[in-house]
């Protein structure tokens, strides 16, 4: 629950829905390599990506557009700035390894965040939606993010 959480929270969605079991090695190279993308096409810093990492609010403008490219790499947001519940949810699923109990509290917290009124601008959405999902992870008892 908590890897999902983390990847909610941090707008880094971190591996691509499959029917395998998760692969947390495979999970943190696909990261790191699309993060690596962000960083450059949003021109952010490697202090940028070492918050995010850290699990730190973004320092700037670029921290802050890097998590929402993540986001959208990750399918997370669409092109409108608006949170996708249904991938969400599949990676939820993912996340939790079919954990009845586990994917419960992640669709709690997916659908607490869905629909909150957020800025126009992405990267300001992204912190928005990041602070939901930080504040209902620690609604639903988790305080300790891993990955």
């Amino acid at each position: 629950m908590a890897k999902f959480i983390l990847i909610a929270a941090l707008c880094i969605l971190s591996a691509a829905v499959t029917k395998a079991a998760f692969n947390k090695e495979e999970a943190i190279k696909t990261f790191m390599t699309r993060a690596e993308e962000c960083r450059g096409e949003v021109g952010a810093a490697d202090s940028d990506i070492q918050d995010l990492i850290a699990k730190v609010p973004a320092a700037g403008k670029e921290g802050k557009c890097l998590r929402s490219c993540l986001m959208k790499k990750y399918g997370a947001m669409d092109g409108n700035g608006k949170f996708v519940k249904s991938v969400a949810d599949e990676h939820a699923q993912t996340y939790t390894d079919g954990d009845a109990d586990k994917l419960k509290i992640a669709r709690e917290i997916i659908d607490a965040c869905a629909d909150i009124a957020v800025p126009a601008d992405h990267c300001e959405a992204t912190e928005v939606y990041g602070k939901c999902f930080m504040e209902q992870a620690k609604a639903h008892g988790i305080e300790k993010f891993e990955f």
